[in-house]
């Protein structure tokens, strides 16, 4: 229930346009408070009020930086290494987040420390991190493909089982809460909601 709610918070929070908005202009560039507020014809408090909801759900940061006259400004940014994901299939409807952590100290980070560490001519070094990059793209792009179909099976497979359930409960009381009490602990969390309707 918990996932539900911070799902559905997530989505009331993207379902503003104006929010929509700011968060495309970031995904461009830092802005500072008035510029968002100038390029959206938005007043400054609401722009405001705006960023402190998407701080606070956790999709964008802000940073103050010292101008050589004046005081210092915040700016805003989308926050580093985040995603959101929102799925939508025939049995599943909800959102993901994935946020930076801080990397395992796996053969790709060595190899990027190393490369990140190297002296050598500066186009040597481009060409090295960029075929890095490139190659690591493509797997991060195999990974995302073999995830999809691994969900694609495990949503088929989650169905299956709350549909047998459903079909045990209705031919057969005392028998589902039977298999209810002995498989419960293995159940994924959204089947045994869904049952709990029953």
């Amino acid at each position: 229930m918990e996932s539900n709610k911070r799902m559905g918070r997530l989505l009331d929070i993207l379902g503003n346009e104006t929010r929509r908005r700011i968060l495309i202009l970031l995904t461009k560039r830092p802005y500072f408070v008035s510029e968002l507020s100038q390029e959206l014809g938005v007043g400054q408090k609401a722009v405001l009020e705006h960023l402190r909801i998407l701080e606070g759900a956790g999709l964008i940061e802000g940073r103050t930086e010292k101008i050589p006259r004046g005081r210092p400004r915040k700016y805003y940014t989308i926050k580093r290494g985040f995603r959101l994901e929102v799925m939508l299939t025939p049995y599943l409807f909800g959102t993901e987040m994935y946020e930076p952590r801080r990397p395992r100290s796996t053969e790709e980070y060595l190899q990027a420390r190393e490369l990140i560490k190297s002296t050598g001519p500066v186009e040597e070094k481009m060409r090295e991190l960029l075929e890095f990059l490139d190659e690591i793209q493509n797997r991060i792009n195999e990974l995302i493909k073999t995830k999809q179909e691994l969900e694609e099976v495990r949503l088929l497979t989650e169905t299956y089982i709350e549909n047998l359930m459903r079909r045990i409960a209705r031919e057969d009381e005392p028998e589902f809460e039977r298999l209810l009490k002995e498989f419960a602990p293995l159940m994924p969390r959204k089947v045994l909601d869904d049952l709990d309707d029953l």
